[in-house]
């Protein structure tokens, strides 16, 4: 038992070093800004002077608008795990969730296929920019979770009216309410 377990880790490892190596590298731009709302939810304000852009290898440039975000949906039995917190890679999260919530309420066209590999390549590029938090388990385990049946159905069927009832953050998108957090700039 114990031989199986460590080949299925290895195997993991490995598929995670030949995607993570295929995937190419983007570049992150401007500030980050997020205010705290209420238990595990945060507004994500743009930065009126450096908003946060998200520019891929291919030229696509991803601008989030406000929105509210719990960061990373990593359970939380997970959390204890080195770089597998909910605000790990805090900028891949937000690109992502931006990407989710435009689908479910249809501001902009993106494809689930394109929101899997945007969020690749943005995690690829925080974990080149910051060497330390490369981990190829990681990445393969967060592209394999957002790329599940599971991601795709509730990116298929998803409800714009439900997202936006529940939105803790939806008297709170001004950018005087809620004390800032944290600011990250690149």
């Amino acid at each position: 038992m114990r031989n199986i377990i460590i080949a299925c880790f290895i195997l993991i490892i490995g598929a995670g070093c030949i995607s993570y190596y295929n995937t190419p590298k983007g570049e992150f731009k401007g500030s980050l800004d997020i205010r705290w709302v209420e238990n595990d939810y945060f507004l994500f304000l743009p930065n009126k002077n450096d908003p946060l852009i998200f520019e891929r290898a291919n030229g696509e440039k991803i601008q989030p608008k406000a929105f509210c975000t719990d960061g990373g949906s990593i359970p939380q039995f997970l959390w204890g795990l080195k770089n597998l917190s909910p605000w790990g890679y805090a900028p891949a999260y937000i690109i992502h969730d931006w990407m989710f919530r435009t689908n479910r309420c249809k501001y902009e066209t993106y494809t689930f296929k394109n929101s899997v590999s945007v969020m690749e390549e943005s995690l690829k590029t925080l974990m080149e920019e910051n060497k330390k938090t490369r981990s190829y388990f990681v990445f393969k385990s967060i592209t394999a979770a957002i790329s599940s049946d599971i991601a795709k159905n509730l990116w298929k069927n998803g409800d714009c009216k439900a997202l936006q009832e529940k939105d803790p953050c939806k008297e709170r998108k001004d950018e005087n309410k809620g004390e800032l957090l944290r600011t990250i700039k690149f």
